[in-house]
């Protein structure tokens, strides 16, 4: 039996919910111009993405700011609308569809202009009980509570925004208050958006009526409950539905979908006709990671459209109660073989709780939202698939946005893991918990921090990291504003997101884009960023990238080291520690792919049990131009931090002698974030290279020269177009081939064959010794690459995981080639 107050709500009455009392709505947006494309593809069998569809949530002015009025706005954005929301009245300010959508990848930095210049827009939440009526005058006036912070992030990803803002006060003519617990939820498709009111009273209410009244585009929505009597302690709802481009939904009875186990055994679907979305139940787990880590779930799914018209289905997939697995799970749509479609699956997901509160939505679930297009007349069948650890025998990587609600706050966390045994590495995009971006730094496959002898589960947290850190010339910190995370790649080969803002006085925009691998070695993340200088900048301090956080900086260390994969160590010595000042700065970081170390890692005091790990920092590449110059090489500084107790950090710094940027700066550099075990002997993967160098060179600057130098690759593409060294990118030519020689290579690296008009049946061969053997890592079969779909470019990428690994980390050169439709077989003849 699913528990109600960890899904959609807790209300206990049933309520009835009447049809706006207005005129069909003004189409802003022709649906058939969006919906066409698709209008020549036969989807019985492979199914395209929705063209496009996406949304966004952010704060409009910054999780710490307002308006110049002094209201607290929450933005939707969609590829079909956009809205305001007051989250203090509560009040849509602005709502309307967007005529010129961009792509995904250019909305998510988009100006916050784009929904302050729709139409203005009013809301009014009103209960009327008996002849007495009562409107909603405020919303999250107490804001005291951090664990139960009153406006919250239920979910946020591709396709689903989910918030809600508690302690509505609804008041009579009188100003008498009506005493009761109110909540207002907003649910966004991209292609619908849903208001949904609760109330539940204190006392007996008799004759009650729930309504909104909606006034957007020049018409007028409505929702309204038939009367009812109500007892203290049992709330009420009403759902208003919006939909932007005034295309009526098909017609439920016309829509079909079933979902069962690849055994038969059918699964429950319930369509949600408040938030316009097909739930499927998916069955309680019984198992355990350790146990079946190569475990794939999976349910054949079956959608039929049986209109005269194409039709979007909207689908969640749930899962509640205990969930093996939550932390690292990768769902995924694929075809009836087996093979990845490349339509997104949102993960949203929650485990936390409080002893001895109780608080809606609190964990542990996961929500997985997609949208599958489906033609007129057609069924499309194919099947959901989870995994969990593993994917290909290798532990896969995921990013899913965390619910807060359960621990505090309440606003937008990101979480992302390499396997499912604990996080690896956290995002806080408006540093919403006062610390930094980068969060909750763990090693991969190292003895647990919960016993000396433990494997698979959570590790010893090493600390924080940060991106701009920009202090201007009267000493205040600027943060990030109105960031918006795009979800472009949820895993499980590579994961891709992007985080777009620009800093509270507007002067400097940032695009940051974040990554995890698939890999059995080490935790690694590649940050790419680019900030550009819009309007003279003058600062008192600034820092493009910081390994351990002004915030969050807690591990201590003996020894830095850096150096470049050319020359290897440079230099070496015993930082200072603490004092909130710089004790190194200017430091030139020339030579091919500068790299620095902080090793001689020492155990926090904190967290006795469980291995301990060092952290490295790699400079893949960097461009910059600042105070007007260009900056060829990297500079780096060493600050002493005091976050609890006194370390030292390393950051990436202007230049010595620059204290002011000018309009057209810029800084972009590709950065390698790696997390290295201390020991041999702490580290139980499967990877022995790794091993037997953590034999010789443990907790020195070694490793991390290992990596900056070992996957420093040198490519050439003799068929495609090399787009990228490493992760390495490459487009496919015409006939949806690639031909691609690398040298050199540590662990699991990433190849991308992007531009595949065909993703259905992809193969790739290493050429050796003149015979093309096939790489196939399946367990389960076609379980070991990632498809996802470029609806601009209208094809694929497909990535996979190529371990490089040699004896000794000996380079060598190999050949790969891949074909988007096998042409010939496994360890056939030299191409």
């Amino acid at each position: 039996m699913r528990i109600q107050s960890r899904r959609w709500t807790s209300w206990t009455r049933h309520v009835l919910v009447d049809k706006a009392e207005a005129p069909r709505p003004r189409s802003c947006m022709n649906w058939t111009r969006v919906i066409a494309p698709l209008a020549c593809v036969c989807l019985c069998a492979v199914a395209l993405p929705p063209p496009d569809d996406y949304s966004f949530m952010w704060w409009a002015y910054g999780w710490r700011g307002r308006s110049p009025d002094n209201l607290k706005i929450l933005s939707i954005q969609t590829s079909r609308y956009g809205l305001a929301l007051d989250v203090e009245r509560p009040a849509i300010t602005h709502l309307g569809t967007i005529s010129r959508p961009m792509p995904y990848d250019l909305a998510v930095a988009q100006s916050s202009d784009v929904i302050f210049e729709l139409p203005e827009s009013k809301l009014s939440l009103s209960i009327t009980i008996g002849e007495d009526a009562y409107v909603c005058v405020s919303a999250a006036s107490d804001q005291s509570d951090r664990v139960n912070f009153p406006v919250r992030i239920i979910e946020s990803g591709r396709f689903m925004q989910r918030a809600d803002m508690l302690q509505l006060v609804f008041e009579n003519a009188a100003g008498d208050r009506l005493e009761a617990e109110g909540r207002l939820e907003v649910a966004a498709w991209p292609d619908m958006l849903s208001l949904l009111m609760d109330i539940i009273p204190r006392d007996n209410l008799d004759s009650v009526s729930l309504r909104i009244d909606l006034h957007a585009c020049g018409e007028h929505y409505r929702a309204q409950t038939e009367r009812e009597d109500l007892v203290a302690g049992h709330g009420s709802s009403v759902a208003l539905s919006w939909i932007p481009d005034g295309h009526e939904q098909s017609p439920r009875e016309k829509l079909d979908v079933t979902v069962a186990k690849i055994d038969g055994e059918p699964v429950p679907v319930r369509y949600d006709a408040r938030r316009g979305l097909y739930d499927i139940d998916l069955p309680e787990a019984t198992w355990s990671v350790p146990e079946e880590p190569d475990r794939l779930d999976r349910y054949a799914l079956s959608l039929t459209n049986t209109t005269d018209a194409p039709a979007v289905f909207r689908l969640l997939f749930c899962l509640d109660g205990s969930i093996p697995g939550l932390i690292g799970l990768s769902p995924m749509l694929r075809d009836v073989d087996g093979a990845p479609t490349g339509i997104p699956v949102q993960i949203s997901k929650n485990w936390h709780r409080q002893a001895g509160r109780t608080f809606l939505y609190q964990g542990p679930w996961f929500h997985g939202f997609t949208m599958v297009p489906v033609e007129a007349g057609a069924t499309w069948r194919g099947e959901f698939a989870m995994a969990y650890a593993r994917w290909g025998g290798v532990p896969a990587a995921s990013h899913a946005q965390l619910c807060l609600i359960g621990w505090g706050t309440n606003q937008l966390w990101d979480q992302a893991a390499i396997g499912s045994w604990g996080e690896s590495i956290c995002y806080d995009p408006d540093v919403n918990l006062g610390r930094s971006m980068i969060d909750d730094i763990r090693p991969l496959m190292v003895t647990n921090m919960r016993t000396d002898d433990g494997k698979w589960g959570w590790t010893a947290n090493v600390g924080g990291g940060d991106f701009l850190v920009y202090i201007d010339d009267v000493g205040e910190r600027q943060y990030l504003s109105r960031v918006r995370t795009g979800y472009r790649q949820y895993g499980p080969n590579l994961t891709k997101v992007t985080y777009a803002g620009v800093s509270a006085d507007g002067k400097i925009a940032a695009r940051i884009d974040v990554s995890s691998p698939r890999c059995d070695d080490l935790n690694r993340a590649y940050h790419r960023i680019r900030y550009d200088v819009l309007k003279p900048t003058p600062f008192t301090r600034l820092a493009f990238y910081q390994l351990g956080a002004d915030g969050y900086n807690d591990h201590q260390f003996d020894l830095m080291a850096r150096g470049n994969a050319e020359a290897g160590l440079l230099e070496e010595w015993q930082p200072e520690r603490g004092g909130l000042r710089y004790h190194r700065a200017g430091m030139l970081c020339d030579g091919p792919v500068p790299w620095f170390s902080l090793h001689g890692g020492r155990r926090n005091e904190a967290h006795p049990r469980g291995a301990w790990a060092n952290r490295g920092l790699i400079i893949r590449s960097w461009r910059a131009r600042l105070g007007g110059r260009d900056v060829p090489s990297p500079f780096a500084s060493s600050y002493g931090t005091e976050n609890g107790v006194p370390s030292a950090n390393v950051e990436l710094s202007p230049p010595p002698g620059c204290t002011e940027l000018e309009a057209g700066d810029f800084v972009e550099a590709e950065l390698e974030l790696v997390v290295i075990p201390l020991n041999a002997g702490d580290y139980y993967g499967p990877n022995e290279n790794l091993r037997a160098h953590l034999a010789e060179h443990a907790n020195t600057w070694c490793p991390v020269w290992r990596q900056a130098r070992g996957n420093d690759l040198r490519v050439s593409a003799a068929r495609g177009t090399l787009k990228q060294h490493y992760p390495v990118v490459v487009e496919v030519d015409n006939t949806g081939a690639a031909d691609v020689e690398v040298l050199g290579g540590i662990g699991y690296v990433p190849f991308t064959f992007a531009g595949v008009r065909d993703p259905k049946h992809p193969a790739l061969w290493e050429i050796r010794d003149g015979r093309k053997m096939v790489i196939d890592q399946s367990v389960h079969g076609r379980d070991f690459w990632q498809a996802d779909y470029d609806p601009v470019g209208g094809a694929w990428a497909i990535t996979y995981n190529i371990s490089l690994d040699t004896p000794d980390d000996r380079p060598k050169t190999r050949r790969f080639i891949f074909q988007a439709a096998e042409r010939s077989t496994p360890d056939s003849a030299s191409p």
